[in-house]
């Protein structure tokens, strides 16, 4: 396998969450194999350094450009000056000598000067290029592992709210459950006694006393049923003992 620059790296990240399971009722957060997209990371962030170097070096190569740039100048500034000066020597052409020498030195002037302004402009076209397309790429990474953090968080706080709902639910249902028992093994004479004030509701045609009785005969009626339900009961699970 050939080597991976970090755009290759990038695409290759971007298919890997393309690939990515949805989670369960979800359309827009998906299930991230940890491991897998670590390794990948890693990878690129061992990938930057020499995209990085490989821009210093176009800059390396940029004041090679310009130093190259400067030597040619400075060869055609020095020849034109040494022809100008053979010219010079030729009294009879010393006015042609002259106009000469101006000609080829302006030339070589804006000649050296379109070469370094090309050689800025291309170094510099290329430093920015470089500069932005790393940025993006980074943001890109940075803005999915934020959202990848973010459905994770929420996953998270949906677990503990209904954790807490159930446990919040199984306590009511708790004291309820305890209220209850309470309220049955409770002394029967308190039983008697809250039916009997209950009676004082129903306006004076009651007598305190007489509720009193009423209450106790009452509470012996619902006894005396309940041991005949239970004697029945008992009666029930005999006669089907015989029959089996």
């Amino acid at each position: 396998m050939g080597k991976k620059g970090v755009e290759e790296m990038i695409d290759e990240i971007e298919v890997f969450v393309e690939n990515c399971k949805y989670q369960p009722l979800s359309s827009n957060k998906i299930i991230v194999p940890k491991d897998e997209l670590d390794r990948m990371l890693n990878e690129l962030k061992l990938k930057l350094p020499s995209e990085i170097e490989r821009c210093k070096k176009i800059m390396r190569n940029k004041e090679a450009i310009l130093a190259s740039a400067r030597t040619r100048s400075d060869a055609i500034i020095s020849e034109s000056v040494n022809e100008a000066n053979r010219l010079v020597d030729a009294h009879h052409i010393t006015e042609l000598a002259n106009a000469r020498a101006n000609e080829i030195l302006e030339s070589a002037r804006e000649e050296a000067a379109g070469i370094v302004a090309d050689a800025n402009a291309e170094a510099t076209e290329v430093r920015l290029g470089a500069m932005l397309y790393t940025k993006e790429k980074v943001k890109d990474i940075r803005d999915f592992l934020k959202a990848t953090l973010d459905a994770e968080n929420d996953n998270f706080r949906n677990l503990i709210d209904s954790l807490e709902n159930g446990v919040y639910t199984m306590d009511t249902n708790l004291n309820e459950v305890e209220a209850s028992l309470a309220l049955i093994n409770s002394d029967p004479q308190s039983v008697v006694s809250g039916r009997a004030d209950s009676y004082k509701d129903y306006g004076d045609e009651y007598d305190e006393p007489e509720a009193e009785e009423e209450a106790e005969e009452e509470a012996e009626d619902e006894y005396e049923d309940d041991d005949d339900f239970d004697d029945d009961d008992d009666f029930d699970d005999d006669d089907d003992f015989l029959d089996d």
